[in-house]
């Protein structure tokens, strides 16, 4: 018996024995462990000696298993028996899997993790109900949540898995056959075992090296000896990235890149890839060299020196291993098959006598031993088995939060993965965020505490302790701590699932492990109180600026995700909220003692005059004489206490999380209605009040540009903190200097503002000061605090306005600025209110307010709206809004005074004011406190220029809004029992507050009126509020006051006349000045234009007659012998973008250039590619791909644009030396390619610019035409056109022989300089090699300017016919056939004219630019003709001469016209049959036109609408119908002559299919000739309209006179035409013509999930395992490619290009057009290296795309659909690109290729 026998034989017993066994034993002893063990190493035995593939080994102990579990029944029927019998239970518990459509109801989940599969919610009520959905794509971690009572609010199970509970059933396995149920325990329990041993590495040597039984190993004894069998595996980490991994393979394994890729990809994907299977010394010497590379300086990608992680391990043990994987899937599938599988495997799971861990335990520890694929298939036995068992559900909680320590600390080392959730980490979501277990745990095992315990440890060795002051020093942001950081989050996000779950009933023990939780909180956030604090410069600039951006992550990144949630928590009960006011307090006070910088004592002082004098005079002897009447007369009288802080010399900082965690609970007080008194006892209000105060105070300065010196660090710091991240920084230090004011005393509260911000010196009126900014800068701040504090009232806890309101008043604000799209309003609420983010019910109730106080407005595209405020919420508008930034405050307050002047400045309307609560009603008093009133007292007299300056509008302003909120909480207290007497001090004109001795007695109020005298824009835009406070001020106090036109009159009467005369004169000077200005300016236009006003003139000097006659519309013949008008000479000037020197154009050789784009394009392609025969030359025109020529129209000089580019390179050097963006430049063009200098548009090849010359040249009718056709032939059998004799390839380049060409290839530059000396001196060697070839030779620019005009015009347009071929196909024919492409590109080009312009006027539908290009265009072409040398090969002339002569015998082996493209025809016809003398456009269009009309009536069938027909038959049609039955005859379709049935219907049928070659004609001749069409043509016409307007225009007078064929020559050239057609290709042809479609773009579905569900489908053919990351669907084929993926690597060429780039390549000709559905975006790719992105035509119902909306339910709108198909149609796609490239393409083009 040989092995091969010996091992099968071995494999049946063992098969036999197993079975045996555990039929027989049903309960657990070794033999069965034993014997399964056997089986397996039999099966593996003879796998490894026959050479079985994994698929097959697999598939094999699989269904093995499968039988035994049965009890050795069929599993193919037994399983879907038990399946029927049991059910799957419960839950659904589908597993989502990556990039899977999940949807969530907005208003029925309880958070954004509760999901449901789409079968589930298209079978739920939220669907059937039309709630609000929400769609998202899953990242392969999650389950549907569908029959989870706890997950929904409402509609918890969809109609499949309502009712359903057997999981819940604790005995559920019973129901199994006992056979069945014991060996699925013994089978379960011993291979999961088996599987996770297999996977641990313990030791070094072969017996150590992994725990599996030894009667599993091989031994000698065995049939088969593989014991020198190894492979060498290489495993996947974080450390190495694809390039360095491909790097490697290519030097030690010697594969190509393509292979390389593929073994990165693999590994990538599984974790590990087998690179060797070999002996045992060659692999462990592979081993060695991967572990000990060392990349070489030259091929150095990163400064990366960790090895790859590589391993040698037998081969038994590999396959083991991978058997092992799919063993763990085969139990996860069982698991889902029914519950009591589900219950076995956690039976045998969680009981194990034979360890203190259980199984689930030592898998959660052991997981930095498992690879990606092991990590699978761990993670999704845990989602089948263990989270499917509601029973078991709770344990597993357990588990997870006694290991959580040592779980997450290997997960943050571990380097294996990159995925996060294909971690056991990952699944806590799937626990904590259920209420019930969420609570349980927190409750009973500290769960909270364990968690964040994880977070303090690892950020503990950044706490610094310096003097007994410890708080967060030098957090480093290398990339190793980045990544643990960014793995610390998930620590936030386990402690976020908890905290969001309050419980209705809170129990004490609960409350004591949330406080104990609180605890370890408040400590971590206190060592973040006054972290990174700064110091003012005041001297120079700071040499370095300090790290901000790691404090600022670690607040507002970090700890925001959980702070919102631990304030809930603290004000849930009584207790909590007085337990957490204590923790608080006590860390702020012992904060306040550990981190004072300067002393805190408390100080006195007095304010008095006298000290402001000298505060202000600076001191200055004969200053205080001066005023040393006021002596010490105090302002003030009071003595104040305040600590000693002084901003500009102490340290400052802006991170406080305790108090603004404090001023969150703080403000919850008035709910537990407690006493104030209490509180009041631990803790003085100014204790807490100075250090958000020192944050709000830093901002304003640095607003105000007194921290310039400390550099661009401060600045961003305060946009962070007053604009990014006002929710959490911002907003709560403005709450808790609002709170903490209440428990002030307010006069005292306000002097130490005062105090604060340094201003006492405002507050003095002098007659002579000097400016003196800073002080002006911190008033406006003060007032502007006073604003946000005291008037502010729209705050939770502040007033009594509810959340609603308070998200009202905030949208009416982001509203007023200007109209915003509803994502847009939605993000800022999410900036503005830091706890939205977490409520997802939030969007619905915003969109309800929305509804309220906006309107709908669409913007020009008709898709996207915009959201209007409505007119009647304009008055809830105030300019100072505590949640504008300093742009948005401007930009509001402009808008708003705006619309008042249009409004007529009406009345004003005071916005509604919410009343305080019953903590915060004190603010109310503040405005009646002498230092508001003698602060609004000193800016109205500095403003009326009473006093001094150091005033301005915007104090103005604030506090006139000021004033009207004091007189409305009087309005709206006038019931209260302590009403506010605000009026009162306004009123008074010795009021004592705000006078001083030596003051004028005036009151504010009568300094109110006189604002109302003066004419200034600034008061202009108050004066309606002015009227309103003097107005309610009146009704309060029962007075009356002058009306404004009193005011207004007298300000009149005081105005001084000879001061309004003064203005009149000036402004007459002014008017005189302008005048004179102009004159000149028209006398100099004049002068520059004679030639045109001379032209004028004489026009002035005709005759009525004569402009009559010129006036009425002439006939316009494009073609025949009435030809005309002829256009005369026009002076044709056109001016170089660059140098701006004009010149004239003429007929002949041109400097001036227009830079042409050529591209391949497939948007006319219906079929495949004809093969291109080398037999006839015209196959050329019929078959291969397809060019369009384009240009931006824009002339240059050759010579300005060959120093334009000479200086490219060099630039970009400059930029890349320099550090700066080189991606605003688009100098990364391909090879051959430059950008326009003026627009950026790409092109690649340039064009002469030829002028018109008027030539009368008869035209030659159709006889004429054909005898001379004949004659041409028949003279010697040759045509006597000379044949242009040049070299098969160009010359070689050299420094003194260089190409004066028109291609960028040759483009030369203008000094002689050589563009690699440039270089070499710049040190770009390596690019030099590269470039030289992509970009101009030099030589001598010079050299060429001797040569003949003809000479050059000849070598300019060889190249241009070179370019044209060499991008079509390079190695396509040689150098002689460039004709065929220029005229099919041609035919082409203005066959996508006539398409492009089928919405537009036909003959107006172009810019002038264009239309000069194409005029331009074709005279080249002509032109090129003409010259001694023509460019067209006697072969193709030849063939064209045939095809139009009547006379050829039918055996020449040419395709008949009737099979060909005529357009086609025509342009060939017309470019290569010429004749000096004479024109054959009338004879090549009715010889055309006839062959089209031959083709309509071949195509239409004898029984097409018989009898249909009910309309006149006029002479046309008839003539049609007989002709049909003629034409079929001839063509042998029909053995008689009988006329068409239908004469109208035929005539219909050939003028609608013959109306596109009448516009392509027509289009072409125009251009061709310059005549232009009559008036009607540049229009927009109907069908038969237009129809009638060309035949004119191309002079064919009727069809039946068209068609009439007399014994001739034309009737021979029709009968040839008829018997030479090729039918069966005739007829395929019309029957695809008859299904094929328009030019456009694949039709897309309405919705964009099935976009996803058809990609979440998609599986990559390079890869057996992981789904692809993101797809994206071509949009011209509808195929599905891998985006942004190395797996679809391949090669073109030499160059290496990712999955886009070579779809791109097979599909449509290198320019691609994908739609990326993970971002819903959709990706142009014109070129393999460049690039852009723009919005997909998918948009929700306020017409925003996915990138606003980030919500994935969208629906298809046709209209930016239409817009995405016609960029494509019209070929606009790369010169966008170009153009784009610097805002928006691609970084590097290189990975631009690998990448995409």
């Amino acid at each position: 018996m040989d092995d091969a026998d010996e091992v099968k034989d071995f494999l049946a017993k063992s098969t036999s024995q197993l079975f045996d066994v555990y039929t027989t034993n049903e309960t657990a002893t070794d033999s069965n462990g034993n014997v399964l063990f056997t089986y397996l190493k039999a099966a593996l035995l003879e796998a490894l000696h026959c050479g079985k593939s994994h698929e097959a080994l697999s598939g094999e102990i699989l269904r093995t298993l499968s039988r035994l579990i049965c009890g050795g029944k069929d599993p193919e029927t037994e399983l879907p028996r038990l399946k029927e019998a049991l059910g799957a239970g419960g839950p659904c518990g589908k597993i989502l899997q990556y990039n899977e459509p999940t949807f969530s109801c907005l208003e029925c989940a309880l958070d954004g993790t509760c999901v449901m599969c789409m079968d589930c919610y298209y079978a739920s009520p939220h669907h059937a109900e039309k709630h609000n959905l929400h769609v998202n794509t899953s990242h392969g971690s999650g389950m549907c949540d569908c029959g989870d009572e706890e997950a929904w609010k409402y509609g918890h199970a969809c109609s499949v898995h309502a009712g359903k509970g057997d999981g819940d059933d604790k005995d559920i396995e019973m129901k199994l056959p006992s056979t069945v149920r014991n060996i699925a325990t013994l089978v379960f329990k011993d291979l999961l075992e088996l599987a996770m041993n297999s996977f641990i590495e313990k030791g070094e040597s072969y017996d150590e090296q992994f725990d599996i039984p030894a009667i599993l190993l091989p031994s000698p004894e065995d049939c088969v000896d593989v014991s020198d069998r190894y492979v060498t595996v290489i495993y996947n980490d974080e450390v190495h990235n694809f390039d360095e991994v491909i790097q490697q393979f290519k030097q030690l394994v010697r594969s190509s890149h393509s292979e390389a890729s593929a073994y990165a990809t693999s590994i990538d994907r599984e974790g590990r890839m087998l690179i060797r299977r070999a002996g045992k010394e060659e692999c462990q010497k592979l081993t060695r060299q991967f572990l000990n590379y060392k990349p070489s300086e030259a091929s150095r990608m990163s400064s990366n020196k960790e090895p790859l992680v590589t391993k040698s391990m037998p081969e038994f043990v590999f396959v083991l291993q991978n058997i092992m994987i799919d063993v763990v899937d085969w139990v996860s599938d069982l698991s889902r098959l029914n519950v009591a599988f589900k219950r076995i495997t956690c039976n045998v799971s969680f009981k194990d006598e034979s360890s203190s861990n259980c199984f689930i335990e030592r898998v959660m520890l052991h997981e930095p031993h498992f690879w990606k694929k092991v990590k699978c298939a761990w993670h999704n036995l845990f989602m089948s088995a263990y989270f499917g068992d509601s029973l078991y559900k709770k344990d597993i909680g357990v588990l997870f939060v006694k290991n959580y320590s040592g779980v997450f600390r290997s997960f943050l080392e571990d380097d294996k993965v990159r995925e996060f959730p294909y971690c056991i980490i990952s699944l806590t979501v799937q626990l904590f965020t259920v209420p019930s277990i969420s609570t349980m745990l927190m409750t009973e095992y500290a769960a909270l505490k364990i968690i964040f315990q994880e977070f303090v440890d690892f950020y503990s060795k950044f706490v610094k302790t310096d003097s007994n002051i410890s708080k967060f020093q030098n957090l480093q942001s290398t990339s190793a701590v980045s990544k643990r950081r960014n793995r610390m989050n998930h620590v936030l996000f386990d402690a976020k699932y908890i905290l969001s779950n309050i419980p209705d009933n809170i129990t004490t023990a609960t409350e004591d492990a949330f406080l104990v939780f609180l605890q370890l909180f408040v400590t971590f956030i206190s060592y973040m109180q006054e972290m990174n604090p700064h110091v003012r410069k005041s001297g120079n600039h700071i040499l370095r600026e300090k790290d901000w951006d790691q404090y600022f992550i670690l607040e507002v990144s970090e700890i925001r995700q959980i702070m919102s949630h631990v304030a809930r928590w603290c004000t849930a009960t009584p207790r909590l909220f007085v337990k957490s006011l204590e923790i608080l307090l006590k860390a702020q006070l012992e904060n306040s003692e550990k981190f004072e910088m300067s002393d805190p004592t408390m100080v006195t002082s007095n304010v008095s005059l006298a000290s402001l004098v000298r505060a202000l005079g600076g001191g200055s002897p004969q200053w205080e004489q001066e005023h040393r009447q006021l002596g010490d007369q105090p302002l003030f009288e009071r003595k104040m206490n305040y600590i000693e802080h002084d901003m500009f010399k102490d340290p400052v900082s802006f991170h406080i999380p305790v108090t603004r965690l404090f001023s969150i609970v703080f403000s919850h007080f008035p709910k537990f209605d407690l006493p104030i008194d209490l509180l009041l006892k631990t803790f003085t209000p100014e204790e807490l009040l100075d250090l958000p105060l020192r944050s709000i105070l830093l901002s304003q300065q640095i607003e105000g540009s007194m921290w310039k010196r400390n550099g661009t660090t401060m600045e961003n710091q305060s946009m962070c903190y007053r604009d990014h991240y006002k929710s959490i920084m911002w907003d709560k230090d403005l709450l808790a200097v609002q709170l903490l004011l209440t428990l002030c005393d307010p006069e005292d509260a306000l002097l130490k503002l005062v105090h604060k911000y340094k201003i006492e010196p405002y507050f003095v009126l002098l007659d002579s000061e000097a400016s003196f900014d800073p002080l002006l800068r911190m008033a406006e701040a003060f007032s502007s605090l006073l604003l946000y504090v005291i008037c502010e009232r729209f705050r939770l806890n502040v007033s009594e306005a509810k959340e609603s309101d308070i998200i009202r008043k905030d949208a009416i604000h982001i509203l007023a600025i200007s109209n915003v799209p509803r994502s847009k309003i939605i993000k800022t609420l999410e900036g503005n209110f830091d706890h939205f983010e977490e409520d997802i019910t939030k969007t619905d109730e915003i969109d309800e307010i929305l509804q309220k106080i906006a309107e709908k407005v669409p913007v020009k595209d008709g898709v996207k709206t915009m959201l209007k405020l409505k007119p009647e919420f304009y008055s809830e508008f105030t300019p100072f809004y505590y949640h504008y930034s300093h742009g948005q405050r401007q930009s509001a307050e402009n808008t708003y005074y705006q619309r008042q002047a249009n409004n007529g400045n009406a009345d004003f309307k005071p916005p509604p004011l919410p009343p305080f609560t019953k903590l915060t009603k004190k603010l109310r008093l503040y405005l009646t406190c002498p230092v508001i009133q003698r602060f609004i007292y000193v800016v109205l007299k500095r403003f009326r220029g009473e006093a001094s300056g150091l005033v301005s509008d915007l104090l103005l302003h604030q506090i006139l809004y000021m004033t009207m909120f004091g007189v409305l909480d009087e309005l709206n207290t006038t019931d209260d029992p302590l009403p506010v007497k605000f009026t009162h001090c306004l009123t008074r004109s010795d009021n004592p507050a705000y006078l001083v001795p030596e003051e004028d007695q005036c009151s504010i109020i009568s300094l109110l009126k006189g604002l109302l005298s003066e004419d200034v824009k600034s008061v202009n835009e108050v004066k309606p509020l002015i009227r309103w406070i003097l107005k309610t001020t009146d009704t309060l106090t029962n007075t009356s006051s002058p009306t404004e036109e009193d005011m207004e009159a007298t300000a009149s009467t005081s105005t001084p006349k000879a001061e309004v005369d003064s203005h009149r004169e000036k402004m007459r000077k002014r008017r005189e000045q302008l005048m004179a200005n102009f004159k000149n300016q028209q006398a100099k236009f004049m002068t520059e234009n004679l030639e045109a006003f001379t032209n004028m003139a004489e026009d002035e000097n005709k005759t009525e007659e004569e402009l009559m006659e010129t006036s009425e519309e002439t006939e316009h013949f494009v073609c025949g012998p009435n030809k005309g008008p002829l256009p005369r000479p026009e002076n044709n000037v056109l001016t170089c973008i660059l140098c701006k020197d004009s010149e004239k154009v003429h007929a002949g050789y041109s400097t001036m250039m227009y830079g042409c784009l050529i591209e391949k394009s497939v948007v006319l392609k219906t079929e495949k590619d004809n093969e291109i025969s080398e037999e006839y030359r015209m196959s050329y025109l019929l078959g291969g791909q397809d060019l369009h020529i384009q240009s931006c129209g824009h002339p240059m000089h050759l010579k300005c644009l060959q120093s334009i580019m000479k200086l490219s390179p060099a630039l970009q050097h400059l930029l890349t030396m320099t550090g700066a963006d080189s991606n605003r430049y688009s100098f990364f063009l391909p090879k051959g390619e430059f950008s326009c200098p003026y627009c950026k548009m790409a092109a690649n090849c340039a064009l002469p610019v030829v002028g018109y010359e008027p030539r009368e040249v008869p035209d030659i009718t159709t006889e004429g035409f054909l005898k001379d056709v004949i004659n041409s032939l028949e003279a010697n059998n040759d045509i006597e056109l000379m044949e242009l004799e040049f070299s098969e390839s160009p010359p070689p380049r050299s420094p003194t022989n260089m190409p004066t060409i028109v291609g960028l290839d040759n483009l030369v530059h203008a000094d002689g300089q050589s563009f690699i000396e440039i270089l070499r001196d710049s040190m770009l060697n390596d690019r030099i090699n590269r470039m030289s070839e992509d970009l101009p030779a030099a030589g001598a620019a010079d050299s060429s300017d001797d040569m003949d005009p003809g000479a050059k015009f000849k070598e300019d347009m060889r190249r241009f016919y070179r370019r044209a071929k060499n991008i079509l196909d390079k190695d396509a024919i040689g150098a002689r056939c460039y004709a065929p492409f220029t005229l099919k590109m041609i035919s082409y080009t203005f066959s996508m004219l006539e398409r492009i312009l089928r919405e537009k006027p036909l003959l107006a539908g172009l810019a002038e630019y264009q239309e000069g290009f194409f005029e331009s265009f074709l005279r080249s072409l002509h032109r090129s003709m003409t010259i001694s040398d023509h460019l067209y090969s006697q072969e193709l002339t030849r063939e064209l001469l045939y095809l139009f002569s009547p006379q050829i015998s039918d055996s020449v082996d040419l395709p008949s016209i009737l099979n060909s493209d005529v357009f086609t025809i025509f342009v060939a016809a017309r470019f290569a049959i010429f004749n000096e003398g004479k024109s054959y456009d009338s004879a090549l269009v009715e010889l055309c036109v006839i062959a089209e009309i031959i083709k309509i009536l071949l195509s239409v069938s004898p029984d097409e609408l018989v009898g249909a027909d009910s309309g006149a038959d006029d002479s046309d049609a008839i003539h049609l119908a007989t002709l049909w039955g003629h034409v079929r005859k001839m063509c042998g379709l029909s053995s008689t002559d009988d006329p068409f049935q239908c004469p109208t219907y035929l005539l219909s049928k050939v003028q609608q299919n013959l109306l596109p070659l009448f516009r392509k004609l027509a289009l072409f001749l125009r251009y061709a000739t310059s005549i232009t069409g009559c008036a009607a043509l540049k229009e927009i016409q109907s069908p038969q309209g237009e129809f009638n307007l060309l035949m004119r225009y191309l002079n064919i007078s009727s069809l039946t006179a068209l068609l009439s064929f007399d014994p001739g020559l034309k009737l021979d050239l029709v009968q040839k035409w008829c018997r030479s057609v090729d039918l069966d290709k005739f007829l395929a042809t019309v029957e695809v013509n008859k299904t094929k479609r328009e030019a456009k773009l694949i039709d897309l579905p309405k919705s964009y999930v099935d976009l996803l569900v058809k990609a979440s489908k998609y599986t990559c053919p390079k890869i057996k395992f992981g789904k692809i990351q993101t797809t994206a669907v071509c949009l011209i084929c509808g195929d599905l490619v891998c985006f942004q993926s190395y797996c679809c690597q391949e090669s073109i060429g030499d160059t290496n290009f990712g999955p886009c780039n070579m779809h791109a390549h097979r599909c449509s000709g290198d320019l691609g057009v994908f739609l990326t559905l993970e971002k819903s975006q959709v990706l142009f790719l014109p070129l393999r290296t460049q690039g852009i992105f723009i919005s997909g035509p998918y948009v929700d119902k306020y017409g925003e795309g996915y990138k606003s909306c980030k919500n994935k339910a969208l629906t298809l709108s046709p209209q930016i659909y239409r817009k995405i198909e016609l960029m494509w149609i019209r070929h606009e796609i790369r010169p966008m690109v170009s153009r784009n490239n610097d805002s928006m393409g691609f970084s590097r083009i290189e990975q631009i290729g690998l990448m995409y």
